[in-house]
């Protein structure tokens, strides 16, 4: 588990950076598949990825968005170091993104904080998860950037549940969590 210092993980890459492919885990054949093509003119802002013993309250693994000059292909595993979160909900249900930086590229060392970013790359992110689903005429409420104490508690009570849950199938923990936790499910 990680503390509040020590905030490296491995992340495995699921979208390049730029990328309008919308590709998915999935837990159970352990493959990344093309899942949708963007509707609209969106591209990923940063790579995109997921961070395999997490367990969000979406039912997938948790997301992160990992800054790097480079774009990752899907299936690469990335060091990251956790600066932040954005907190929203997609479909009624809570969908953390997770934000952070290559953790192994002396250009990103100094960055440690979300406040770190430029406030354009922060409004990129939170225009990008505002409006990436409008044209499939899906709900996604973006409640805002939470600092870095505030992501790595997110992480550690997401690995709690992959620890607790994560054989379960997705539909059956979405039903189960939606009785034991309704706050986190509007």
């Amino acid at each position: 588990m990680a503390s509040k210092d020590a905030l490296s993980l491995d992340v495995t890459i699921e979208i390049p950076k730029n990328s309008n492919v919308k590709y998915e885990y999935n837990r159970k054949t352990g493959k990344i598949s093309v899942d949708r093509i963007l509707y609209g003119p969106n591209f990923y802002p940063a790579n995109y990825g997921f961070i395999p013993e997490a367990l969000d309250w979406d039912g997938d693994e948790l997301d992160i968005l990992v800054f790097a000059d480079q774009s990752f292909q899907p299936g690469i595993v990335v060091p990251a170091r956790i600066l932040g979160a954005l907190e929203m909900i997609d479909g009624g249900e809570t969908d953390t993104k997770l934000i952070g930086v290559i953790d192994c590229d002396p250009r990103y060392t100094h960055i440690t904080e979300l406040k770190q970013l430029s406030p354009h790359e922060l409004s990129v992110i939170k225009e990008f998860f505002e409006t990436y689903k409008n044209l499939q005429k899906k709900s996604v409420v973006v409640k805002g950037f939470k600092d870095r104490a505030w992501a790595i508690s997110e992480y550690e009570e997401c690995v709690a549940l992959m620890n607790k849950y994560g054989k379960m199938d997705k539909d059956e923990f979405i039903a189960l969590m939606k009785k034991q936790h309704p706050e986190k499910y509007k």
